[in-house]
């Protein structure tokens, strides 16, 4: 239940934030395989992230530092969504499709409450951890898939402009944090590293991360609705596991 109405808080935010979603969701020809596109992106890119901290895990090098990395990653994704959660109850919006600023482009794929955006703030806090915790490389792709998300499910009419802007931010702060924490426990990573795990099971744990992971996170209510991208997932998670778990000890 949403404590206070976003409408009488700010009404020139809310302006520029209505003008903004005109402008973002008249972008692109608006059809065919363009359409697909930029549904996949909004609903299915942001597990891009999700299976990079899987393959840091299992198959990162050296595994210290990458242990480390992908559970801070992951630790700070859920505290992002946590106060993202409690950030929606003092604000509410509802989404752009309800509304009659609404571009038509793809059916509404998601309900509730539109501020802020739980994909932003998840794929905000992933990449900011890498950016502080890994390499910069690592980083600014994660920040680049994050854009293009927050870009589709604007086209989508998923979320506003401001949806975006709130959630990544919010993201890039706890990101920031938990990395930085991470880099103070050296510790905490020698003991990651020194688990020891041979390659196979590596692949076979990745695989299943990935696909209950996947079931948990879309809320699978029929193992059928989330098959493919599970199957999908799992495939690409295998390969990469078979070729990073070759990756001498030392690259990044």
């Amino acid at each position: 239940m949403q404590i206070l109405s976003a409408a009488p808080i700010a009404p020139a935010i809310l302006r520029w934030n209505y003008a903004g979603y005109q402008v973002l969701a008249h972008q692109g020809p608006h059809g065919g395989l363009w359409n697909s596109a930029a549904s996949a992106l909004a609903e299915w890119g942001i597990f891009a992230l999700a299976f990079c901290l899987v393959a840091l895990l299992f198959f990162g090098h050296p595994p210290q530092s990458a242990r480390l990395a992908a559970l801070a990653g992951a630790a700070a994704a859920v505290v992002a969504l946590v106060l993202n959660h409690l950030l929606g109850l003092l604000w509410y919006e509802p989404r752009p499709y309800l509304s009659s600023y609404h571009v038509p482009l793809l059916a509404a794929a998601a309900h509730g409450n539109s501020f802020p955006s739980d994909h932003l703030a998840f794929a905000g806090a992933v990449a900011a951890t890498l950016l502080v915790t890994r390499n910069r490389l690592l980083g600014w792709a994660s920040l680049l898939i994050a854009a293009g998300v927050g870009w589709a499910r604007v086209l989508c009419g998923i979320h506003w402009p401001l949806d975006v802007l709130a959630g990544l931010g919010l993201g890039l702060v706890v990101g920031w944090v938990a990395g930085w924490v991470a880099l103070r426990l050296p510790a905490l990573g020698r003991a990651l590293g020194a688990v020891r795990i041979p390659r196979w099971p590596r692949v076979a744990a990745a695989v299943v991360v990935v696909a209950v992971g996947f079931a948990a996170l879309e809320k699978a209510t029929h193992i059928g609705i989330v098959a493919g991208p599970i199957a999908l997932g799992a495939v690409f998670m295998a390969v990469l596991g078979a070729i990073w778990s070759q990756t001498p000890a030392g690259a990044v």
